[in-house]
């Protein structure tokens, strides 16, 4: 057995805070060279009182887990785990196991690391992780989307379009597009100026969002046009959604206090179509829309 002054000698060059305590009476029987010039000399009082400031054994106490329950022998066993002390405001990595100290008592010892700084820095960098995520997320929403009326721009709705048509082909699925066309759009402009002009497109794009399902992705193709894509919907479905959307802007108050109408052409999916292919066809009927008179819907 390693004589105790040599045992001690051997913890007082550790650099870190060292401690041993009787397992039974909790009473800090030893203290490193280094714990004392720290923090003072504990020895003969209670770790739980006198480290962490509890009342009575801390819930965090490893002893249970170190001692042998059958023979109250030391396990072959080490344990290390952070932990904050309220009672300095600093972060440690406690390392500790059981022993038999040379005067035959059951002891634990623990070796206290300060690492403060180190998870004040992974605090910093994890508060740098999550400020960038949000950052990330916020420039990928602006890259997708229109910036008056918050609907997608051009750009994702045509990927949304895509990624629709290879299900349609692939699966079997119903699609349909709906390309509406804001009537007299330019006269808004030419009479009431472009901020109202603005207005009417963003009150527009919310009725656009009220009347629809959230399967429904509509974006702002270009100027006063908008596109809508219909998941697994049919033309014929996709036609009664426009015309709902045609009769709700129609009946909508402008801050221009003009009628506003839109004119509507649907498209539903075709063996072999693509993007291109069911646009123009949309687009034909949204003219064909034009063409005869306006505020309507045409395939």
């Amino acid at each position: 057995m390693i004589e105790g002054d040599l045992f001690k000698s051997l913890f007082d060059v550790i650099p870190f805070d060292i401690y041993v305590v009787d397992v039974v009476s909790y009473e800090i029987i030893y203290m490193n060279r280094k714990m004392i010039e720290s923090r003072g000399n504990f020895i003969g009082e209670r770790c739980f009182e006198r480290i962490y400031g509890e009342e009575k054994p801390c819930y965090f106490c490893k002893i249970p887990q170190l001692i042998d329950g059958t023979t109250s022998r030391p396990l072959d066993k080490t344990i290390t785990f952070d932990l904050f002390n309220p009672m300095d405001d600093r972060w440690y990595q406690i390392q500790e196991k059981a022993m038999t100290w040379p005067d035959g008592r059951i002891t634990k010892y623990s070796i206290a690391v300060d690492i403060s700084e180190l998870k004040e820095t992974q605090n910093r960098l994890a508060e740098a992780h999550a400020q960038l995520a949000l950052k990330n997320k916020a420039l990928e929403r602006l890259s997708i989307t229109d910036n008056l009326t918050g609907l997608f721009n051009r750009l994702h709705i045509e990927d949304v379009l895509e990624n629709v048509l290879y299900s349609s082909r692939r699966y079997g699925h119903p699609s349909s597009i709906i390309m509406i066309d804001i009537d007299h759009f330019k006269q808004v402009n030419d009479t009431w100026g472009h901020l109202v002009g603005d207005e009417v497109l963003v009150q527009v794009s919310d009725i656009f969002r009220r009347s629809m399902r959230k399967s429904d992705v509509p974006g702002r193709w270009g100027g006063e046009e908008f596109l809508i894509v219909c998941q697994d919907t049919d033309e014929d479905s996709a036609y009664l959604m426009a015309e709902k959307i045609c009769h709700q802007v129609a009946n909508a108050e402008f801050p221009s206090a003009k009628a506003i109408t839109i004119s509507a052409g649907v498209a539903g999916f075709r063996e072999g179509d693509d993007r291109v292919k069911i646009i123009q066809r949309s687009d034909s009927a949204l003219y064909r829309a034009k063409e005869l008179g306006r505020n309507r819907v045409e395939r």
